[in-house]
């Protein structure tokens, strides 16, 4: 028995740690709780915030530590804050617009600057804010409410529609119903300078943010724009003197001899107004992101006057001048928000149509050539309760653009999508 013992012993003692055997192997050591490396977000992955759907959301700043500490856990790491509405009210500090307290029969008043607020909560969850406005959108049709209902300096100065194609009944966009917001005449000078003066404002009083972002930096749609002032404009711009507005669009719906002439003149409006705006901001702050969100469906964009393309690439679609290209603006941004908004996901799903999230993620180079970088943009209502549909939706514009931004926070509550959007992001991220 004693010889069993030591044979042990000395079997044990030849395997133990620090032995100079040759071939001895020291176990690993198993970690009780094992940690997991976090997933490493490389892009840009953004949430929009939306002033009217989540304006009473809002109304105690606890709520705006509470959704951005779970877009943080979820694996947001930038926020688009709406701060300037289509009601053309403000949600900052201005000195400019009056404070946004009321929308239709919502009241909610603060003693506290919205959008610092989120710039400062922010911040301590390592999120990034960009500021959005809604740029030509001062006032509500449905509901006459807004900055061209309560000024009267804006009388006449909004887009004005050739009702039925007949140059005689001329209708002015804020007493119609049924369009998203009464958009302020970008032709007009006191126009131009006055959306650039609420720009510049923003960007001098918060120094912390990371962008400023234009929307609705547009014409409302072709029909738009036959005030008489804009057609001045054009026939000056043009050298043309036209007999009827009926040159421009037929009294049958179809394209007239000068409507060539007169979408590149509407396109070139909105891009001198793009290009001043983005000037101005790079004065005030050379650091300050120039971002601008826009419809992904670059051929339909001809029709409200925003070219987010390169000046380099050159349509051959006959309803294009010659020179429509100079009127590209994609150069002029640090980040084009492409607007892929469409039920549609795989190609496969919709053939024959551009209208897929997977189409407008693999084209969009085309049109900018590299002038900027451009970040996907979907609406996650248009998945709803389709987990499959918005998990791919986020990973086509993952990985094929420079970043995502999910239109809008709303929407992810009401759909409780968040679970779906965390494991979206770490299917593109995760190692």
């Amino acid at each position: 028995m004693k010889k069993v013992l030591i044979i042990l012993l000395c079997f044990h003692i030849s395997c133990s740690k620090g032995t100079d055997t040759p071939n001895s192997i020291d176990p690993p050591d198993i970690p009780v709780n094992p940690v997991v490396p976090p997933v490493v977000v490389t892009k840009p992955v953004q949430m929009w915030v939306d002033a009217h759907a989540n304006f009473s959301r809002f109304k105690d700043k606890s709520n705006i530590v509470t959704y951005l500490e779970k877009m943080k856990s979820v694996g947001f790491n930038e926020v688009y804050v709406d701060v300037k509405p289509g009601i053309g009210y403000a949600l900052y500090n201005s000195d400019i617009l009056p404070r946004l307290t009321k929308w239709g029969t919502e009241t909610v008043t603060r003693d506290w600057d919205y959008l610092g607020v989120w710039i400062e909560e922010a911040d301590k969850v390592g999120i990034k804010v960009i500021a959005s406005i809604s740029t030509l959108g001062y006032g509500v049709t449905n509901l006459k409410e807004g900055l061209i209902y309560s000024d009267h300096k804006w009388d006449g100065k909004t887009q004005m529609t050739m009702v039925g194609n007949d140059p005689t009944k001329i209708a002015d966009m804020r007493d119609q119903e049924g369009v998203d917001a009464a958009m302020l005449n970008p032709v007009l000078p006191e126009v131009q300078q006055f959306v650039i003066s609420i720009v510049e404002e923003i960007v001098t009083k918060y120094p912390k943010l990371k962008g400023v972002c234009l929307d609705y930096c547009r014409w409302w749609n072709t029909n738009y724009g036959f005030s008489d002032a804009t057609i001045a404009a054009f026939e000056a711009n043009s050298g043309l003197k036209l007999n009827s507005r009926n040159d421009i669009i037929t009294a049958t719906g179809g394209q007239g001899p000068q409507f060539k002439k007169w979408i590149e003149f509407r396109t070139a409006t909105i891009t001198n107004l793009v290009t001043s705006t983005r000037n101005k901001v790079k004065a005030v702050n050379p650091k300050m992101e120039f971002h601008l969100w826009a419809g992904a469906d670059w051929e339909g964009r001809c029709q409200v006057g925003q070219n987010w393309a390169s000046r380099k690439y050159k349509p051959t679609d006959s309803v294009y001048t010659d020179t429509y290209n100079e009127t590209g603006f994609a150069d002029v941004l640090d980040v084009f928000s492409m607007g892929a908004y469409t039920e549609h996901v795989w190609k496969t799903e919709y053939p024959g149509s551009i209208w897929t999230v997977e189409n407008f993620v693999t084209r969009y180079s085309n049109f900018t050539m590299d002038d900027c970088k451009v970040n996907g943009s979907i609406a996650s209502y248009a998945y709803g309760s389709k987990p499959t549909a918005l998990s791919d939706a986020v990973y086509l514009c993952l990985k094929n653009t420079d970043g995502i931004m999910v239109f809008e926070l709303s929407h992810v509550i009401n759909f409780n999508q968040w679970d779906t959007l965390k494991s979206a992001i770490e299917r593109v991220f995760k190692k």
